[in-house]
């Protein structure tokens, strides 16, 4: 049995572990990051998600002060790269570009993934999120949407619309397409958004359902036709282009997002200061600008705000990919 002296000495000493144990982890957090952070994008350099990654990656190491390296690992349509991620230490020295993809269709699309996108990451913020526009090539015979239904019905399958992959959520979309305007039109599944939208410039393939973003520069150039936007209301920057609502396609509302989340276990001090650091970004007047410019919509959202997001995207998707039919890609 311990005297009396020898328990106050141990608790004196249990006490002073403790305190120190605070004084030394405390801050750690504090002076987070200490060391260069990696930012994982899943797509190939060069694309729409390579764009924003770096944007990012340079905003915040400015607001840091530690660098961040973009690593971009692709395939799969972003499973391998967010794979990477979800596996990751979660210390927050390593981050996802995560999009809509691999967190919030993909579920529904594939037969299985290496990586569970409700268990495996926490929401740092949503960036942007941009709505799908209908796109033809100037090869295609039809100068609106209601046109090029016409013609789709006239000649099945004379069509064909190109995307980013199988199980993609372009691909959703082309096949939803199909299901509400009562139309045959052949899918031609690409590695990617870069090589479809190259098919579709070249006349390879007639359509595309690509967000705004991506759509927009060969859209001004007069390389392509814009003929709907899946959003509630016309677009300020394509005042001619209709809703889908208007050409007789109800509840056809998708938009493409990215956003900025962690390995599942990332301390909530440091995903706190993460978000802090990606809204000040979102709110520098130039790139709010540019996203909206654009056609999208600035993120700017609280980790609380970018969950409730994803889960409502989860939902809607669900039910878009039942409707649709599109297979599980294995």
């Amino acid at each position: 049995m311990l005297s009396k002296s020898r328990v106050v000495l141990l608790a004196v000493s249990i006490v002073s572990a403790a305190v120190s144990f605070g004084q030394s982890s405390a801050p750690v957090a504090a002076q987070y990051p200490v060391k260069p952070l990696r930012l994982i994008v899943p797509f190939p350099a060069g694309g729409g998600a390579d764009y924003w990654g770096r944007l990012v990656a340079k905003g915040l190491a400015d607001k840091l002060g530690q660098p961040v390296i973009v690593d971009n690992i692709p395939g799969a349509g972003g499973n391998n790269g967010t794979a990477a991620a979800a596996v990751a230490s979660p210390d927050g020295y390593t981050l996802l570009l995560g999009s809509i993809g691999p967190l919030a269709v993909h579920q529904y699309t594939y037969s299985s993934l290496p990586f569970d996108p409700e268990k495996n990451f926490v929401p740092v913020a949503l960036l942007e999120s941009s709505p799908i526009l209908l796109v033809a090539s100037q090869a295609v015979q039809a100068s609106s949407a209601t046109q090029l239904i016409a013609l789709a019905k006239a000649k099945p399958e004379s069509l064909s619309y190109a995307s980013n992959g199988n199980g993609s959520p372009e691909e959703v979309a082309g096949e939803l397409f199909k299901k509400r305007a009562n139309v045959e039109i052949r899918h031609l599944p690409y590695d990617g958004a870069g090589p479809a939208r190259k098919a579709v410039l070249a006349g390879q393939a007639s359509l595309m359902f690509d967000p705004c973003k991506g759509a927009l520069p060969a859209i001004r150039q007069g390389l392509q036709k814009a003929l709907a936007v899946a959003a509630p209301a016309r677009l300020p920057g394509l005042p001619d282009v209709p809703t889908f609502a208007e050409i007789g396609i109800s509840r056809y509302e998708l938009r493409i997002w990215t956003g900025v989340l962690a390995p599942a276990g990332t301390p909530a001090d440091i995903v706190a200061k993460l978000n802090q650091a990606i809204r000040s970004i979102l709110l520098t007047p130039g790139i709010k600008t540019a996203i909206t410019d654009e056609g999208g919509e600035s993120g700017a959202t609280s980790p609380g705000e970018f969950t409730a997001f994803i889960q409502s995207e989860r939902a809607h998707w669900s039910d878009l990919v039942k409707e649709s039919g599109v297979p599980k890609t294995p």
